[in-house]
């Protein structure tokens, strides 16, 4: 901030407490009008390589140094988490951290530095919090606190909160009757306004190319990947099943902080962007462990199906209906029924459980990193490895172990770059463990 010029100034720390344009870098701001003007370009400009192959340059491109708006963004974060009464008066803020700063982790960290360090610290972060308490209500608090989101995105939500909500009602209700041409055109309209703010912008790397829409149609269509290209995957991954699907739950999260109660299913459009399918029962199937996009729509098409609730979509695995499809070896179709009568068989192994939520490390068993981003793991194909694989179930690279995971569960990796060493997420029923012996 001090390279910025802001600190230079006689009234720094008041200026800080109350302008907003105080905390932000010029050059970021340009480049995300940038970004914007890019992506409202005709719809026939597609800005990516025509090769499709990666642009090697931007995807070992390194960031010397954090953006001035992330760092924001993350001491916003710490003044929700040191400030826990959120409607408390602006005057007593100081007094409020003060407390919450004594004998903390930074606390014992900032006494190694030198003298003048700790004093400095403390102003920035009574600055950032007084600023915040003077642009928002408490209820407005609750909702960024709620959305985990910094002011400047949760001011630009608060500003279209009732578009917001009105396009993702819309979604919802499309997601749920398998509207296609609504999902589409409600969620593009989302996009519009989401994915241009931080912390949804996609990473520079994978910047939205202009016909992002069109791939978004594909996507949530449940096209093939081999129909979307390669090279239009990456926008998948990065900006609709990461970043999209944030955006929409944060949005739906804040509504639900500030007592809305949704009189329908809620969450059907974002389920729709993160698997990859046009209807809610078909994101069901694929987050309750079935590893085809294809199988799930080919069962619900042929089937149609009604039910909202797992213990409902429990019944139909059930059903008399389903047990004489599934007992005919040949449904949904040919080439995924012995995928479907295994996850047919899981899902109606045991009763309702108790989900988890568990954090690995995992080495993959391949000489070259694959790309950075946000991939699924699928555990035993057939072959009994685990597969890092593509949002469409395209295998990437076998762990060097392999994992047993009694679904349902959701299970994710992120592979940050030039690494083989996976991320792992899993939120599930049961306990998944890894095998001792290498694959």
């Amino acid at each position: 901030m001090s390279r910025e010029g802001v600190l230079d100034r006689d009234d720094a720390w008041e200026y800080l407490a109350n302008a907003r344009e105080a905390w932000r870098s010029p050059e970021e701001e340009a480049s995300v009008a940038e970004r914007l003007a890019a992506a409202r370009q005709n719809d026939g400009d597609v800005a990516h390589d025509d090769d499709g192959e990666d642009d090697d340059d931007d995807a070992e491109e390194t960031i010397e140094e954090e953006p001035l708006s992330q760092i924001v963004e993350r001491l916003d974060a710490t003044v929700f988490g040191l400030i826990e009464a959120l409607d408390s008066d602006r005057a007593d803020l100081p007094k409020l951290l003060d407390e919450a700063l004594r004998g903390s982790l930074w606390a014992r960290q900032i006494a190694r530095e030198d003298e003048d360090v700790a004093p400095l610290h403390k102003r920035v972060i009574e600055a950032r919090a007084d600023l915040i308490w003077k642009t928002t209500t408490a209820s407005a608090r609750r909702g960024h606190f709620a959305m985990g989101v910094g002011l400047e995105a949760g001011l630009a939500i608060d500003a279209m909160a009732d578009v917001l909500a009105e396009l993702l009602d819309r979604a919802d209700v499309a997601a749920l009757s398998g509207d296609i041409n609504e999902l589409v055109e409600t969620l593009g309209g989302l996009g519009e306004r989401l994915l241009f703010m931080r912390p949804f912008i996609p990473s520079k790397s994978n910047a939205l190319p202009a016909n992002w829409k069109a791939i978004l149609r594909s996507w949530v269509s449940g096209e093939d990947v081999a129909k979307i290209g390669p090279q239009n995957m990456r926008a998948v991954e990065e900006a609709f099943t990461y970043r999209l699907v944030w955006a929409l739950e944060a949005v739906r999260t804040r509504r639900m902080s500030l007592g809305w109660s949704p009189d329908t299913v809620a969450g059907g459009a974002a389920a729709a962007v993160e698997t990859g399918v046009p209807q809610f029962m078909m994101s069901m199937l694929i987050r309750a462990g079935l590893p085809s996009r294809r199988a799930s729509m080919a069962a619900i098409e042929d089937a149609k199906p009604v039910f909202v609730t797992p213990a409902e979509m429990r019944a139909w695995l059930e059903s008399d209906e389903i047990t004489a499809y599934t007992d005919a070896g040949d449904w949904p179709t040919p080439d995924t029924a012995a995928l479907w009568a295994r996850f047919r068989t899981e899902a109606l192994s045991g009763g309702i459980q108790k989900w988890s939520v568990e954090h690995y490390k995992r080495l993959l068993e391949i000489a070259a990193a694959p790309p950075a981003g946000l991939y699924r793991i699928v555990t035993d194909e057939g072959d009994g490895r685990t597969w890092l694989a593509t949002p469409d179930y395209q295998r990437v690279a076998a762990f060097k172990k392999p994992a047993v995971d009694p679904k349902p569960s959701l299970f994710s990796g992120r592979l940050p770059g030039n690494t083989r060493l996976v991320d792992a997420l899993r939120v599930g029923r049961g306990k998944l463990r890894w095998s001792h012996a290498d694959a």
